[in-house]
């Protein structure tokens, strides 16, 4: 396992599970990973057997999971708390993606018996349930619907990685930031009016593929054509269907009129 610690140990905020008393590590890895909606309804009685070796990891902000060339020997799933993959090193890493609650982390390095070609470092006090290559293989064998919910759900981070690299090269700047407000609105619980950046714009800029300059340029172009309503790195979408449209510009084809 390839857990660093980058600065001292912190507390794990108590709204972190710590689970019950007499609880098995295994049991609670089971019942952490059975209230996300990746595994609903499929981890039963014969999944704890096949998950005994599951574990659960507290770890504080500063902790490095794993850095980019270490042999891939675990799949992390995110309980709560927040993960950053990045790539390269710092100060120049490039963030690649913020992994929450119910993100799996490093399914297809391990599957593959590779090397994990990112860095992830917890940048929010987290609760992690980490499941080793062999438990995984155990899980396949004995318990396919587990491999089927896995290799569905790094189905849909391969699409989502596709799109994303589609939209850095055939969208322009502010279709672009469009399109990361129309996703914070979509993912915003039910009843929520406002909703904000989860990171300081400069990651988030460098996420889109552009300098934060041109993402405060953007946000207030949006803005001024009534889209949006912006309070430094808080939004409100007055215009859904605007803000969609906008999402959607393309960069003009060469040649074209």
């Amino acid at each position: 396992m390839h857990v660093h610690q980058d600065r001292p140990r912190a507390a794990v905020p108590a709204a972190v599970d710590a689970g019950a008393v007499g609880e098995t590590p295994a049991r609670r890895a089971v019942r952490l990973l059975a209230g996300l909606p990746l595994f609903d309804g499929v981890l039963d009685a014969s999944a704890e057997v096949a998950l005994a070796q599951a574990t659960v990891l507290s770890a504080p902000a500063g902790t490095v999971l794993f850095r980019a060339g270490e042999p891939a020997e675990m799949l992390y799933v995110v309980i709560e708390g927040r993960v950053r993959l990045t790539l390269g090193r710092p100060p120049t890493a490039r963030v690649l993606a913020a992994m929450e609650r119910g993100d799996t982390i490093g399914l297809a390095a391990l599957l593959r018996s590779d090397l994990y070609p990112v860095n992830a470092g917890v940048v929010e006090d987290a609760l992690l349930v980490g499941l080793s290559a062999e438990t995984i293989r155990q899980a396949i064998v004995s318990h396919p619907t587990i491999a089927a919910r896995l290799i569905g759900d790094m189905g849909a981070k391969l699409a989502r990685f596709v799109r994303d690299i589609g939209g850095f090269t055939q969208r322009t700047a502010r279709a672009r930031v469009a399109r990361l407000l129309c996703d914070l609105q979509r993912d915003a619980p039910a009843g929520f009016v406002d909703i904000a950046f989860d990171e300081p714009k400069r990651l988030i800029a460098i996420r889109l593929a552009m300098t934060p300059e041109t993402l405060s340029r953007e946000l207030h172009t949006l803005a001024a054509q009534g889209l949006i309503e912006s309070r430094r790195t808080r939004f409100r979408v007055l215009d859904a269907a605007g803000l969609a449209h906008a999402a959607e510009d393309a960069v003009p084809v060469a040649g074209t009129a």
